[in-house]
């Protein structure tokens, strides 16, 4: 019975001692897989990198293809690229639904598997917006290599360089008018736009002796390449005066702007003081004494003839926001709506320019992040747009989101 008992003692050992090593295996296998296994935030983490490597290059082929299509429609005329000017169209649609969703997988922390599916999306959007902009441009760079046509082509040219020219002495003369009465920062990267363009124009007209040159020897390929060269000088030199006239614009709304915005600003100062007498407790009328104060010295800091109206109207606006707050309790509904007309077109102006100067830092390397903060910024504008008649009120809160995702934009383009 001693000898059985051992051998079963023995048994039950060797069993438990399998179990131990067999237990071990598997945890240790566990281990190993889960150590494998990437991690969800990281897992989640890659997605979202891939859809935003996806959104840049996607926003960045539709800005190459929409300068690339003005260009062509210059040298060739519109009928030319209407079917450039169609694939465009459906471009731009598949950029929308990009940073739509990339706007999904940036709001949703959970559901990988929709990720997923939104980031294979994403990349193929991408791809065909490549691809059917890629084919288009294709058909223009050949037609841009061949030498017929070359005599028209150098007309042409010689024409706009002669136009253009004209166009930069009254750039120059309109940016100078302004100078005197303007601080240099208002004019921001566009003040030397007709000097810019005038050394653009004189490498042009180089560029176009030299064609003309090769022309009288039979030079095809040199034709061709001169003369694509001059066009593009061309062209760059004509976008840098349109940016600067629209920089003239837009200070000129600003201008407009800020005439408005100081009345407003008298008028509610004046209803803020009448309010005073009214207010239940004495807190509500001290915060209603220093907001009237504040927006008196803005207004008094923005003064007639102001040397930057864009920021002009940043401080005025600011003021009257306080005051706007410290008047909210005793303020009716009409009221409300009726300060948010006034203070509608003040708001959309300052979007818009800081939009502008959004769009002027991004440049071709601007992260995923900076183009969709940019886009959302377009996104509030054109909603602040559609709602003003309705609703005032969240016409003017859009406006002031724009204004807000515009300055992220630029904030994250720069660093």
């Amino acid at each position: 019975m001693e000898l059985i008992g051992g051998v079963v003692g023995g048994l039950v050992a060797a069993g438990g001692l399998v179990l131990v090593l067999v237990a071990a295996v598997v945890v240790g296998g566990l281990v190993i897989v889960a150590r494998r296994r990437p991690k969800p935030q990281a897992a989640l983490d890659e997605v979202r990198l891939t859809a935003g490597s996806a959104l840049v290059r996607a926003d960045a082929r539709v800005a190459e293809a929409e300068q690339d299509l003005e260009f062509a429609a210059a040298q060739f005329g519109e009928r030319a690229t209407q079917e450039y000017r169609a694939a465009l169209r459906r471009a731009q649609g598949d950029r929308e639904e990009v940073f739509r969703l990339h706007g999904l997988l940036q709001s949703d922390p959970g559901a990988n598997l929709r990720h997923r599916e939104r980031a294979a999306r994403i990349a193929m959007l991408a791809d065909r917006i490549d691809r059917r902009l890629g084919e288009q441009a294709d058909v223009f760079r050949q037609r841009r290599g061949q030498e017929s046509g070359a005599p028209e082509r150098l007309q042409r040219l010689r024409e706009r360089i002669g136009e253009t020219g004209r166009r930069i002495e009254a750039a120059a003369s309109r940016r100078d008018a302004r100078r005197a009465t303007l601080d240099a920062p208002a004019l921001g990267a566009e003040a030397d736009a007709p000097e810019r363009a005038a050394r653009q124009l004189t490498r042009a007209e180089g560029l176009a002796s030299e064609a003309a040159a090769a022309l009288a020897a039979s030079a095809a390929s040199a034709v061709a390449e001169r003369l694509g060269d001059a066009e593009r000088l061309l062209y760059a030199a004509e976008e840098g005066l349109e940016r600067l006239d629209a920089r003239l614009a837009r200070l000129d709304d600003a201008t407009e702007a800020l005439d408005r915005l100081r009345l407003d600003a008298r008028l509610a100062r004046d209803e803020a003081l009448g309010a005073v007498a009214a207010a239940p407790d004495p807190q509500t009328a001290d915060a209603l004494t220093r907001a009237v104060a504040e927006t008196d010295a803005a207004v008094a800091e923005a003064a007639e003839g102001s040397r930057d109206p864009l920021r002009a109207l940043e401080g005025i606006q600011q003021a009257l926001d306080r005051l706007e707050t410290a008047q909210a309790a005793s303020r009716t509904q009409a009221q409300r709506l009726s300060h948010a007309r006034e203070a509608y077109h003040a708001a959309r102006v300052q979007a818009e320019a800081q939009i502008a100067a959004a769009r002027d830092v991004m440049g071709g390397g601007a992260p995923a992040s900076a183009r969709a903060r940019l886009e959302d910024a377009l996104v509030e504008l054109r909603a602040s747009r559609a709602a003003i008649e309705l609703d005032p009120v969240e016409a003017l809160d859009a406006a002031r989101r724009a204004l807000v995702h515009a300055r992220d934009a630029e904030v994250l383009a720069k660093y």
